[in-house]
């Protein structure tokens, strides 16, 4: 179960294996991969790929889900799931050279498949965000059609570009659930006159 570095990890990884799988062959080695904010489109790279975390949700698949106890017995309150939706953008002074970039970035994100803690672990300076078990799954997420009128509105010039969610982030918490022993007798007293 992840620590609140997590989001941030995510993030990074997507960055560092979009670099590492970039086929400088065909494109050329000075292509920036960068993580972007909204404010940042107003004044974008020219040449590029654009990764935008846009939206965190609940996941609504994980509800209720049961304390969280660690490897030495302790319990903590449970895990909050959530999904992280990300707007990958490819930027070129070219349409024709935009558009290879956008199909080398849609088989590229769909090779990645799910991510795995090594993987996860491996972006951050920080190296057990992650459980050794855990993993997050990463699929191409069509928008609705408010949520495409929407990034629309605020981003002005929008080139075509991608939508993905990574799923089943659960961000664990460090506050813990004291435990007492069961009652095991009742005293009342109530009828006692004051000494």
């Amino acid at each position: 179960m992840a620590s609140f570095h997590a989001i941030a990890a995510t993030s990074a990884t997507l960055q560092s294996l979009l670099r590492d799988r970039y086929p400088r062959d065909a494109f050329g080695s000075g292509l920036a991969i960068e993580l972007y904010q909204p404010k940042d489109f107003a004044t974008p790279m020219n040449e590029g790929i654009a990764i935008c975390l846009w939206r965190v949700t609940p996941n609504t698949a994980r509800r209720n889900l049961p304390p969280r106890t660690d490897a030495i017995g302790r319990r903590f309150r449970p895990s909050l799931p959530i999904d992280l939706s990300y707007l990958i953008v490819p930027f070129a002074d070219q349409a024709e050279r935009q558009q290879r970039l956008l199909g080398w970035l849609l088989r590229a994100m769909e090779d990645l498949g799910p991510l795995v803690a090594t993987q996860l672990n491996h972006a951050l300076a920080e190296s057990d965000v992650f459980a050794d078990v855990e993993s997050v799954d990463l699929l191409n997420d069509p928008l609705v059609l408010a949520d495409y009128l929407t990034l629309w509105d605020r981003i002005k010039a929008l080139p075509p570009s991608a939508t993905y969610v990574m799923r089943l982030l659960l961000l664990d918490s460090e506050a813990g659930i004291d435990e007492f022993p069961l009652v095991q007798e009742r005293r009342f007293d109530m009828a006692k006159a004051p000494a």
